[in-house]
């Protein structure tokens, strides 16, 4: 690779500290991490001692973009951030996902990424210029302000068209469940606003003007381009998701990310008093909507507040999720008292009860520097753990969206995978969202039948046996495929709510082509790969966040499980969309025919079936699912065997 197509080769790396930059060559990990997730993971290996805290100095802040981030490649313009997480219990390494301009902003100013380490002597501002340079700016005059006050500030200064990724007061407070918001509307969750707060930065400020980049290979990539067009084109498509529908609720202006056609329908939205935000049809719009519904009989201005309020003070929507579902019982019980916080059972359902609830936490007031832990560390310091049964896992994330007890195949990824692994979920959960569309109007809405479901698991999963829900068969090798493509979209950032075009009402089988994210990489870096060598990059990936996991505390199958109440607390509702059309939790089973998974539960002997599928696939030792040498020279991570060997991580097979 002589020139670079897709990448800068540079990452530069800022130690707060001393005031000091110094480069970081990308071309060290070129092509086999590729960006993103991959080449962060590779540098958090290398740079990260398994006992650094979330809030130590030493503890490196990441921000990655990917080689098709900036381009016109549909879709391809997100970057993360990545680091230790003071969210997740115990604290632990984890990346959060995010959009808009920043990542396209970052590469414009010639740079593939920011590593950002030690702690600032006093609050400051990060400026990215052209060139990658950058410069530090006095944030005294904006600490204490909210992310909304701040962007604006700091737009103002800097200019409209400059990108903000900043923290409001829960990422000074070092909530540990604070986000990053940046313009734009973006989010990034696992807690690294905190980290930044613990940095003394405010916020991290790019001034680069929009470049054209040229990409290796310009006619297989405009026609590449054209195929893509082709499957998610026009209503037929099925690749559109609905407008976000609250009550007194309006969309005045769409707000995509960068390069993407927005099927996700991302926009700006106001209500009738003119209070104005940025949401897309997903569950951060809706986190507060049965607790209005509940008090009022509607979902209107209070719902739609609520997700104001929390990228206001830069909350995580996930977490006030959780607190806003066992909060009432926990003041029912008076473990908390409703005088003392404010926090008054009546007034559950408007938005001044979230205005409260938010600035008990963000001001860490009374038991509000308690919430402020996050509900696992908290319910626990109240002697309440039990209010989150079948809720929070034991490490702190969401435990039950698209239930194993639904989609057996998700079992393996919520079991292996320490960290919240929506974008793998979502592998599973948004075809057979669109079968349940079919299937639940008896054909009169939707295209994608049966026989095309198994299609598409033939060509995506693996296997059209992983598409029968009521066996065992095939499941774990479906979760490592799907793992292995969501690792591989995670290197090249590539939105999950529009890759990969698995399903598409455009052609007559309704199912996609699982190499264009292959083909679409070639065409921008000129480096050549094919699907196959496109899913060993998510898989090696996936095998170095393994050994990260395992070095920080994790001991392969004996905390490869999932949790209890899966195999105990017969499943009865789901949310929506799956509750809206399919409410008798109907699920294709043996060549088709339906069964009902309603009062079900996950069969600890099928789990332990499809464990030992999935370990077999991954090429780990099935008894213990720890690493073997084979499997790790098949990858190309040869050098992290020693580490690995020494630790007692690598075993000889068992069969």
């Amino acid at each position: 690779m002589e020139k670079l197509y897709g990448w800068t080769g540079k990452i530069l790396r800022v130690n707060l500290s001393d005031g000091s930059t110094s480069d970081i060559s990308t071309r060290n990990y070129l092509p086999g991490f590729i960006g993103g997730r991959g080449i962060a993971s590779r540098l958090y290996w290398e740079e990260t001692d398994a006992g650094t805290g979330a809030f130590d100095p030493d503890n490196h802040l990441y921000f990655m973009n990917g080689p098709l981030c900036g381009t016109q490649a549909p879709a391809a313009s997100r970057w993360i951030v990545m680091g230790k997480s003071p969210m997740a219990v115990p604290e632990q390494y984890a990346f959060g996902n995010l959009g808009g301009r920043f990542g396209a902003a970052l590469k414009w100013a010639g740079l593939d990424g920011l590593m950002i380490t030690g702690v600032a002597r006093k609050q400051v501002i990060m400026v990215i210029e052209a060139g990658g340079r950058c410069s530090f700016e006095d944030a005294g005059h904006l600490w204490g302000k909210d992310a909304f006050a701040t962007i604006t500030s700091l737009q103002e200064k800097f200019g409209n068209k400059s990108c903000v990724a900043t923290i409001g007061k829960a990422g000074e407070m070092k909530v540990r469940f604070a986000t990053i918001v940046g313009s734009g509307g973006i989010s990034a969750t696992k807690g690294f606003g905190a980290v930044m707060g613990s940095k003394n930065v405010k916020a991290v400020v790019i001034r680069a003007d929009k470049t054209e980049l040229p990409v290796a290979e310009p006619e297989s990539f405009k026609s590449i381009k054209q195929e893509i067009s082709g499957l998610w084109k026009g209503d037929a498509s099925g690749r559109y998701w609905n407008e976000l529908t609250i009550e007194d609720i309006e969309k005045v202006e769409d707000g995509y990310c960068y390069s993407c056609p927005g099927i996700c329908r991302r926009g700006m939205y106001q209500s009738t008093k003119g209070v104005k935000g940025y949401r897309k049809p997903c569950v951060s719009a809706y986190y507060y909507f049965q607790q209005e519904m509940d008090k009022t009989g509607r979902m209107a201005e209070a719902t739609f507040n609520a997700t104001q309020i929390a990228n206001k003070h830069g909350l995580c929507i996930l977490e006030l999720r959780f607190l806003v579902n066992w909060l009432p019982e926990a003041l029912k019980r008076g473990t908390i008292d409703q005088r003392e916080t404010g926090l008054h059972l009546a007034d559950i359902g408007t938005s001044e009860w979230i205005e409260t609830l938010a600035d008990l936490i963000v001001n860490r007031r009374g038991v509000g520097d308690l919430l402020a832990e996050g509900s696992r560390r908290s319910t626990r310091g109240l002697g309440t753990e039990d209010l989150l049964e079948g809720m929070v896992t034991k490490n702190g994330f969401d435990a039950d969206y698209y239930s194993p007890r639904l989609f057996i195949t998700n079992a393996p990824i919520y079991a292996t995978e320490p960290a919240y692994p929506i974008t793998q979920l979502h592998r599973i959960s948004f075809p057979m969202v669109k079968w349940m569309v079919w299937m639940g109007t008896e054909g009169m809405m939707g295209f994608l039948t049966t026989d095309k479901l198994r299609h598409l698991a033939r060509v995506f999963w693996g296997d059209e046996k992983a598409a029968e829900f009521d066996s065992p068969d095939k499941k774990g090798a479906a979760a490592v495929r799907i793992q292995n493509r969501s690792y591989a979209m995670e290197n090249v950032i590539l939105c999950d709510w529009f890759w990969p075009i698995d399903f598409t009402g455009n052609v007559e089988t309704g199912v996609g082509d699982p190499s264009l994210e292959a083909r679409l990489f070639s065409s921008v870096t000129g480096v050549k790969m094919d699907e196959d060598e496109f899913l060993r990059s998510g898989e090696r990936c996936l095998n170095l966040c393994r050994a990260i996991y395992l070095r920080e505390g994790r001991h392969g199958r004996r905390d490869d499980v999932l949790e209890e109440f899966n195999f105990t607390q017969p499943l009865t509702v789901q949310d929506p969309p799956v509750g809206l059309f399919n409410p008798e939790l109907m699920m294709p089973g043996k060549n088709g025919e339906l069964f009902t998974c309603k009062g079900g539960v996950v069969e600890r002997e099928m789990f332990e079936q499809v464990m030992d599928d999935y370990y077999r696939e991954r090429h780990w030792d099935i008894k213990t699912g720890l690493f073997t040498r084979a499997g790790l020279h098949g990858l190309a991570l040869e050098d992290i065997i020693p580490e690995m060997e020494e630790s007692g991580f690598i075993v000889e097979a068992s069969r």
